[in-house]
């Protein structure tokens, strides 16, 4: 009896055992399959994600080619674009233009000829834009003469340029590049102090955001007065009651069938004054930036694309060594091959893509 007693306990608990084994086998088990049935829909929601973005990179291209197609069709007939008020500025309507798949595809343009140029500005006109974006007029003048001595060309090899600031103490030293940016984060080379444009992790500050917004990295010859604003007027020498004259026109109504966009210097004339001259503004659009953007659902798309809608314009490029006749060790270098020239309508001097988040500008900052 006495061993009977004692086994059926022994028994009870290695079932009990057995029992909280098997417990925790299922529980684990079901903790792995939760955690593999979460990781593969990731996985395949990323995947599905990454191919949708695909097709929406894919009618981003298509709307942008349709609307350059408008452009060229439009530019051709009236000898130049002026403004999107002159009927094409909703370029995918007037083409009957459908996206697939029930997308909406959205066209907007920023006129960057209404901007200050920054390679062909001078040193007191970026001192004034600095001034409109909230910089202080004692710090204006000394950023502006050292972003204006980063981006003039190269003293000659036997002067000295007493201007430049000195950054050869710099660690590591480096410098002046001696050409146009090549994007807003070069700033942060330029000027000694960054808390102006950049705060102290980095980021671009509000005064970066303002002073971006009406200098163009691109350059061109005359500002457009059909959508210069009144910092970029007033850097270019006009007075206040220039910039009020035009202030004052574009807000007043429109007699029928008339647009407001001017078509001649001589027509701006008439607003604001005989003191207009062609040297800095014109009346047609040099630079445009066309904003395209794709939304599915919750993923939308975003292409930003510059084009030079004149011949004068043109984006920074990289400095590139001359060719020579043969190489350093003598040997003899063969010409480059020739390149066939596509016959576009337009330069396109910058291409941006992004996709989430969507911003209002497209800020070309980073």
């Amino acid at each position: 009896m006495n061993a009977r007693q004692d086994f059926r306990p022994t028994v009870a608990r290695e079932r009990g055992a057995v029992i909280v084994l098997v417990l925790v086998t299922l529980l684990l088990a079901a903790f792995l399959l939760t955690a593999f049935i979460r990781r593969s829909g990731t996985e395949l929601l990323a995947d599905a994600r990454g191919a949708q973005q695909k097709e929406l990179r894919a009618e981003a291209y298509s709307a942008l080619e349709t609307t350059l197609a408008v452009l060229a069709d439009y530019r051709a007939a009236e000898g130049a674009l002026r403004s999107p008020a002159e009927n094409w500025g909703e370029p995918l309507l007037d083409t009957g233009y459908v996206p697939s798949n029930g997308r909406e595809v959205e066209i907007s343009f920023e006129d960057e000829s209404a901007k200050l140029s920054l390679p062909t500005a001078s040193e007191t006109e970026l001192q004034t834009m600095m001034e409109f974006s909230g910089v202080e007029r004692n710090e204006a003048e000394r950023l502006s003469g050292a972003l204006h001595a980063w981006i003039r060309e190269a003293p000659a090899e036997a002067a000295i340029d007493l201007d430049a600031p000195d950054y050869s103490r710099a660690d590591p030293a480096y410098q002046p590049a001696h050409r146009a940016l090549r994007s807003w984060r070069e700033l942060a080379a330029v000027e000694m102090d960054r808390h102006v444009f950049f705060d102290e992790d980095g980021r671009p500050t509000a005064v970066l955001e303002a002073f971006a917004r009406e200098v163009s990295l691109h350059s061109f010859q005359k500002v457009n007065l059909n959508s210069a604003r009144a910092g970029v007027l007033t850097a270019l020498g006009l007075g206040a009651g220039e910039v009020q004259s035009l202030a004052t026109y574009r807000e007043r109504p429109k007699p029928q069938g008339e647009n407001g966009v001017f078509r001649s210097l001589t027509e701006a004339g008439t607003v604001m004054g005989a003191s207009i001259t062609g040297e800095k503004f014109g009346t047609n659009i040099e630079v445009l930036r066309v904003n395209v953007t794709v939304r599915q659902g919750a993923i939308a798309y975003r292409l930003s694309t510059v084009v030079a809608a004149s011949t004068g314009a043109r984006t920074p490029q990289p400095r590139r060594e001359q060719p020579t006749a043969s190489g350093g060790n003598g040997a003899t270098t063969s010409p480059a091959p020739e390149r066939k020239m596509l016959n576009y309508p337009f330069a396109v001097l910058e291409i941006r893509e992004d996709t989430e988040p969507i911003t209002p500008l497209p800020s070309p900052i980073d």
